[in-house]
């Protein structure tokens, strides 16, 4: 890689071997990738200047604040959203889609939740997923103000969901079914007398290691509030 004299550093610095061409892009995406594996505050551009071997005004070049570089990073991170679920029939379906959708970006991008809580004005990958998501909601028999507030809880909820059941469950599958027969151990040998319902739960709350029953349990019980709300509408209009 070649940099003009102004994008260089200091021959005493340390320069990241084989760094891509200085772009947006590959800014963005080396942002990303230190917010998933680090922390997002691990973020800054300094950090990034030093990764790819130039001064923090070289990187300014491209991205103008820290603001403008999180707000990049949202959008990269939702471009990868399938929204194929739109194409279900049935409604129920295409919010299960999106549930597990994103879902599926917030898994791949464990930054995710904090860039999503940004409080800050979405941008265009973002806003089509919003929009089609009122879309489905509207279609479904909810008011707009209904809409709004569905969105908003169905995507607190999936965050909720993913962030406590990796959590609760951190490391391999097979670190996650060790942990499980230890709570299975220990809630199972409590005092049935004294913690009857508790000893009951032993074999459920020791299969809450398996992250994709405890996210489709969670999916479930919204989509079936969501039903409850939508037939009491329908019933209304008659």
């Amino acid at each position: 890689m070649v940099h003009n004299n102004n994008d260089q550093i200091p021959e005493g610095n340390h320069k990241r071997k084989g760094s891509a061409r200085l772009s947006r892009e590959s800014i963005v995406g080396l942002a990303l990738n230190i917010a998933d594996t680090e922390g997002i505050d691990a973020v800054s551009f300094r950090r990034l200047a030093h990764d790819f071997g130039v001064t923090p005004m070289a990187i300014y070049r491209h991205v103008r604040n820290k603001d403008d570089l999180l707000d990049a990073m949202t959008e990269h991170m939702l471009a990868s959203f399938d929204t194929s679920a739109i194409k279900e029939v049935d409604w129920r379906e295409q919010v299960r889609g999106l549930l597990y959708a994103l879902r599926q970006v917030l898994l791949d991008h464990p930054s995710g939740g904090n860039l999503l809580s940004r409080r800050s004005l979405p941008s265009t990958n973002r806003l089509k997923i919003f929009d089609t998501s009122l879309g489905i909601l509207r279609n479904a028999g909810f008011e707009p103000q209904e809409a709004f507030f569905t969105f908003e809880h169905l995507l607190t909820q999936v965050v909720s969901l993913v962030v406590t059941g990796n959590g609760y469950v951190q490391g391999s599958e097979e670190e996650r079914q060790v942990w499980g027969a230890k709570l299975l151990k220990f809630y199972g040998g409590l005092p049935q007398q004294q913690y009857p319902w508790l000893v009951e739960a032993a074999p459920n709350i020791a299969a809450r290691v398996d992250t994709d029953l405890h996210f489709k349990f969670g999916t479930d019980l919204l989509l079936a509030g969501l039903e409850t709300m939508a037939a009491s509408k329908r019933s209304k209009k008659l």
